[in-house]
């Protein structure tokens, strides 16, 4: 620190460090930067929320500017803040600074960051201009949107504008290319080209893509005139080797085809500051990007992706749940079921009341004590199945426990074939599932009892090793809960039409059989073909549709298990790479969930209680404490609706948390 001194004078050497001092110490203590000369104020724009992702956005914008060059010097920079909230001149300094530091950053060797930028471009003679108005173009049809203007030196009036916006809190796009409207997420892997607008372009670029193993992300085409020049954007998984660039020249009908690569790491100058302790800069970098959509609960879980309460049939609304056309939805929702999970045709699928925990104890009234009970548990719920067969059902003369502790399984080639075995698939409390169901032998003697709630739709079930399969709506596919899903095996249905649990009363939302005319007892096919035993919610029943509808969208049974397998490997890398603080609640890999990933933290009970209200206090993440009854920790959902760019997101957010938490 460098003050400038007015005086030489004892006394006002005195006062210039005091008020030197006064002003660091207010600094660490998240106050403004005041008095500080070629650095922006970069504290004050950290605190505003909104404004974060704008400079996200210029320095991004300034970093594809940069990479467009191709080899022109810049002449100078113009940037445009429309709209009212990022008309301000408080920012101004950090945009320019931001826009500076992604340009240059593409062209100098030496090292931009948000304090060096723009005395670097003084240094250098660069014109950095920022203009402002409230107002913003009656055409562009959004509220708020930053434009840079680069003039390429020698080049009279050659400039070059790219314009962006951000969506909601946090998401960025780039809105326009020179004059040609896009929709373009600024991304680490993007591919920008023209071409005229005629068939067949785009997949001619697929096809060079396709062949190169490079999946594409996102695509955009932009074109002012039709039939004309156009331009295309793409954003890709991975980047693209230099000879497919060179090929697109030769081999399609594109020309400028320009790749970009940006960075998605954070300049540490935004910081955490104490808003109680003096003198101390506590935590890492609060990251910038937020996850777009925060809810990773693991029941009610969150719903798919593009979810619109409108888009859900309503002519079922109002209209009786036995009327021909409640009925007809309701079978549909049982067929799609079973089509989707790949269930054998001779089993039985209905809806029944209660959500899981009535379909499991349906199940359970309905059907144990014709032989012993083998009850494996690991977490919670599964507990809760032992505890319902002993206790209220009082068989525990026939039932063994075979237990484990959360993060483990037990042994289950200890079962025995002859027995009933009560199991869940996966737990959704512990994170762990059984790695399969070759423990199970095919010639069995008794019934197996899946709770399957938050394996459904996520993961490989062989229908040839369970008889009672249970699940919700609410797990994996996001739907709404209090009902629930029974799919149960021809094994089990003869259980049901020969064996009555005596003295067992079971209440009229248990019952599963009645008499034929003849006396016999046989199960109520109307219940597994839409004649539920009491009223649903048909607004439930078009909402799960909905969600049935969307899992075809991207694939079907093996579609979601990739998504979220894909979810799970997410959190495998940031695991694996902060192992110091961090890991999973279970042991063993091939028991790893991926559904609800719990995770375990070098931390106090006291201090996961802060880490879990530090993200949602900061809207980053909602619902992913662990479960009361589980080691103390997180729970992040993993299924098929959360997109795996959310969680990407969450991640800097975790590290975050954690080492603001331990400062």
């Amino acid at each position: 620190i460098s003050p400038h001194l007015g005086a030489s004078t004892f006394d006002a050497q005195e006062r210039v460090a005091k008020a030197v001092a006064v002003n660091m110490s207010d600094i660490f203590d998240g106050g403004s930067f005041t008095g500080v000369v070629n650095s922006p104020d970069l504290g004050a724009v950290a605190k505003q929320e909104h404004i974060v992702p704008y400079v996200l956005l210029a320095e991004k914008i300034g970093s594809i500017q940069g990479q467009l060059l191709k080899g022109n010097k810049i002449s100078s920079i113009t940037v445009n803040l429309r709209g009212k909230d990022i008309a301000d001149a408080k920012i101004t300094d950090v945009i320019r600074s931001a826009v500076i530091k992604g340009a240059l950053g593409e062209l100098v060797s030496q090292q931009i960051s948000y304090v060096n930028a723009i005395s670097v471009a003084e240094e250098m003679g660069l014109k950095v201009l920022v203009n402002m108005t409230e107002k913003t173009d009656a055409t562009s049809g959004y509220m708020n949107c930053l434009s840079v203007e680069l003039e390429i030196e020698g080049m009279l009036n050659l400039t070059r504008v790219i314009e962006g916006t951000v969506f909601g809190r946090n998401e960025l796009r780039i809105t326009q290319i020179d004059g040609f409207n896009i929709d373009l997420p600024p991304s680490e892997n993007m591919l920008l080209f023209n071409n005229y607008d005629q068939p067949g372009t785009l997949k001619k670029v697929a096809d060079r893509l396709a062949s190169a193993q490079i999946n594409i992300a996102h695509f955009s085409l932009g074109r002012k005139t039709r039939g004309k020049l156009a331009m295309g954007a793409l954003v890709l998984d991975t980047p693209v080797p230099e000879e497919v660039l060179e090929s697109f020249a030769k081999h399609t009908d594109v020309s400028n085809v320009m790749q970009i690569r940006l960075s998605q790491t954070v300049d540490r100058n935004f910081r955490v500051r104490s808003a109680t302790h003096q003198g101390v800069v506590l935590g890492s970098s609060k990251p910038f990007v937020k996850p777009r959509n925060p809810e990773f609960s693991s029941g009610p879980c969150k719903k798919r992706p593009g979810y619109n309460l409108a888009a859900l049939k309503t002519d079922a609304l109002g209209r009786s749940h036995r009327s021909k056309l409640g009925k007809s939805r309701l079978k549909k929702a049982i067929e799609e079921t079973k089509r989707i999970l790949e269930v054998p045709s001779d089993y039985l699928c209905g809806i029944v009341p209660a959500s899981d925990t009535g379909a499991y104890e349906m199940a359970m009234w309905g059907m144990l004590g014709e032989r012993n009970i083998d009850a494996c548990y690991w977490e919670s719920f599964g507990k809760g199945w032992n505890d319902d067969a002993i206790k209220h059902l009082g068989l525990k003369s026939i039932t063994r426990e075979f237990k484990a502790d959360y993060g483990t399984l037990p042994d289950f080639s200890q079962t025995n074939p002859d027995h009933d075995v009560l199991f869940t698939f996966n737990g959704t409390t512990s994170g762990v599932r059984v790695p399969n169901l070759d423990w199970i032998p095919s010639d069995r003697k008794g019934l197996t009892f899946n709770d399957a709630t938050s394996a459904a739709f996520a993961m490989r079930i062989d229908w040839s090793k369970v008889d009672v399969t249970t699940f919700s709506w609410q797990k994996v596919l996001g739907g709404e809960g209090a009902h629930g899903v029974l799919i149960l095996s021809p094994r089990a249905v003869q259980r049901l039409e020969t064996y009555v649990p005596p003295q067992r009363p079971l209440p009229k939302i248990f019952r599963m059989t009645k008499k034929d005319k003849d006396g016999a007892l046989k199960v109520d096919k109307a219940i597994f073909q839409g004649d539920t035993i009491n009223t649903p919610s048909m607004l439930c029943v078009e909402d799960y549709l909905d969600a049935l509808q969307w899992s075809d969208s991207v694939g079907g049974l093996s579609g979601l298990i990739r998504r979220s397998e894909g979810n799970l490997a997410v959190l495998e890398r940031f695991v694996s790479s902060n192992s110091e603080w961090i890991n999973f609640l279970a042991k063993d890999p091939a028991s790893r969930s991926n559904t609800s990933v719990c995770l375990v933290l070098k931390l106090d009970k006291d201090q996961v209680k802060k880490f879990v209200a530090l993200l949602e206090a900061e809207g980053v993440a909602y619902d992913i404490g662990s479960y009361r009854d589980a080691p103390d920790g997180l729970r992040i959902w993993c299924g098929a609706t959360v997109e795996q760019e959310d969680l990407e997101a969450l991640l800097p957010w975790l590290k975050w948390a954690y080492e603001t938490v331990k400062a």
